[in-house]
């Protein structure tokens, strides 16, 4: 079994983490990037936890309900049986999406009358602060010692025996409701069932209007819920992931805070759900992209809190011991002042993409061409310079070859989108010096010693961002040089069926464990350079290693298995979706 045994819930606001086991161990209220509340996975001992245990001898299961965000856990014995169900409340109510921050917990007894013990142990502020307990009229209140921020529980169960930690037995249905600074009116057992009903019911809705494949459908249907649920509502940003320091290596100290809004991982998101034709996440983040370039014109970073924030200040926190003992546990992300010239590319294809190819709400007016204008513009100033990579070396600054490539694919979409609007002029002088750029490209990114791209000009080192290459339309993946490539990063980064990033020492040492998304990345410049039968089933034994409810981290121990990483990871379940669609369509 996985060590990353976890379900996502959430209501497109913050997301938790709910162990096979029962227990929630991870939630930020009331946003994604918020101080936890729960933060067990960071620290077994103080990071607080919410767990349901039944008493006695008992065999467990678990399971979403089937194409929803709510989970489901069945707990029997030969005595008994009840089902666990946790989701958020999110369906439509009076014209908005009702999505309040509250977690709820209903219980379905099926059989006999189960004890159980709750333990309800939130640890504020990313358990820097235990919390004051009082009984209040209907409730159990956590709250800090200045009563600014404060956890409520509803339940129709004894408060006082949960309070506790007492036995509590299971004579008929039963709820347990955290909710954030929010006092809940009088809710009884029917109101909740019925808000798990619409929930249900607005997730079954929303993956029906996407377009999968039989094949696999279930896996797929299950990664495009995982992106929706990692959606910010309230401006359409996108995380990358719902968690913050789960390692890269067990004991290193590659740990990192994604819950933030990268321009290049929403970019793909975008792209990946237009694939299975989900447009409406796509929507909303053209207008986060729009609402950001009214903010703060051209200055575009890499990447930015959900609210549109650019000061994502990076700090360590030293009171939690980390995963599995993995410090230091960091919030905030220091890369959001890096240099990364990729993301002009990855932006305006996403909105070539959307506008242009699909042409869906194509209503660009004079303000969002400026934003193009300037999103190529800044390609062009910034494609001769060195950057930070993809991969966001905090100190290897380079040549980078995607990184040129992907200021090739700005100006590219950038010309394109030009001619749609009949901006005949800028699209001429734009393809020029696209062509410039891949003159360049193709004259110092290629190494013929080794008969492959290269991660960097002049170098000779392979990088599996190499074999996207075709997908952006640079070069043919049929192309001589492409296929050597391939087969070059086939040789020297696959190993125990897992792609590596690279094979170089970086600023933390030499890198151990592979990134899922590398591994589908391959897998689709093999089959289209006529390995189809090996693609498919290396795309079989790699979708083995999701969890078991489907779900994906960012890294896996190519030796063990372990999966690894901040979790769930938006850019591997996009990787699962865009090579499913390409393999299977």
């Amino acid at each position: 079994m996985q060590d990353l045994e976890y379900g996502i819930i959430g209501n497109c606001a913050t997301a938790a983490l709910v162990h096979s086991d029962s227990s929630i161990d991870w939630l930020c209220f009331p946003r994604f990037d918020s101080p936890s509340v729960f933060a067990r996975i960071l620290d077994e001992e103080k990071g607080g936890h919410f767990k349901i245990t039944p008493s006695g001898r008992f065999e467990s299961s678990q399971e979403y309900v089937k194409d929803s965000n709510v989970i489901v856990t069945h707990f029997s014995s030969a005595d008994w049986a009840f089902d666990l169900y946790d989701y958020f409340p999110h369906y439509e109510s009076h014209g908005r999406l009702y999505k309040d921050p509250e977690l709820h917990r209903l219980i379905k007894v099926t059989r006999g009358k189960p004890g159980v013990t709750a333990i309800v142990k939130p640890m504020l502020q990313y358990a820097t602060a235990e919390p004051e307990v009082s009984m209040e009229d209907g409730c159990i209140r956590f709250s800090d010692s200045s009563a600014r921020e404060s956890i409520y529980l509803y339940s129709n169960l004894p408060l006082e025996k949960i309070k506790t930690g007492e036995e509590l037995v299971l004579d008929k249905d039963s709820y347990m409701v955290i909710t954030y600074n929010k006092i809940k009116p009088e809710t009884g057992i029917d109101e909740i069932k019925l808000m798990m009903d619409k929930t249900v019911n607005y997730w079954k809705g929303w993956i029906s209007k996407a377009q999968l494949p039989k094949q696999n459908r279930n896996l797929i249907a299950r990664s495009a819920l995982v992106l929706r649920l990692l959606t910010y509502d309230e401006t359409g940003a996108i995380i990358a992931a719902a968690t913050t320091s789960i390692p890269e290596i067990v004991g290193d100290v590659r740990n990192w805070d994604y819950r933030y809004c990268w321009i290049r991982d929403s970019s793909f998101t975008v792209m990946s759900l237009i694939s299975i034709s989900k447009f409406d996440v796509a929507h909303e983040f053209m207008k986060w992209a729009l609402s950001i370039h009214r903010k703060y014109g051209i200055n575009l970073q890499v990447l930015f809190g959900v609210n549109g924030e650019r000061d994502i200040p990076e700090r360590t926190l030293d009171n939690l011991s980390g995963y599995k003992g993995s410090r230091p546990v960091r919030i905030g992300n220091a890369a959001a002042t890096q240099r990364q010239v990729d993301i002009f590319g990855e932006l305006l294809d996403a909105i070539y993409l959307f506008y242009i190819k699909h042409k869906k709400d194509f209503n660009l007016d004079e303000s969002d061409w400026e934003l193009i204008y300037g999103l190529v513009e800044s390609a062009i100033k910034e494609w001769r310079y060195k950057d930070h990579s993809i991969w966001e070396f905090r100190t290897l600054s380079r040549h980078y070859t995607f990184s040129k490539v992907l200021c090739w694919v700005a100006l590219d979409r950038g010309a394109e989108i030009a001619k749609a609007l009949g901006k005949e002029k800028y699209a001429k002088r734009w393809m020029r010096i696209r062509d410039e750029i891949k003159n360049d490209v193709m004259a110092k990114g290629w190494n013929e010693g080794i008969s492959s791209f290269t991660q960097s000009y002049g170098s000779d080192e392979l990088d599996a961002s190499l074999l996207l290459l075709p997908y952006f339309g640079f070069i043919d993946y049929k192309d001589e040089k492409m296929v050597k490539t391939v087969e070059a990063i086939g040789k020297s980064l696959f190993r125990n069926g897992f792609v590596m990033r690279y094979n170089a020492n970086d600023d933390f040492g030499m890198p151990k464990n592979a990134l899922i998304a590398c591994t589908f990345w391959y897998i689709d410049a093999l089959y289209e350079i006529g390995s189809q039968a090996e693609a498919i089933k290396l795309f079989e034994e790699t979708i083995k290693h999701t969890n078991s409810l489907g779900l994906l981290s960012e890294d896996i121990n190519r030796e063990t298995g372990e999966l690894l990483g901040n979790f769930p990871q938006a850019y591997s379940h996009i990787a699962l979706i865009n090579t499913a669609m390409h393999l299977f369509k």
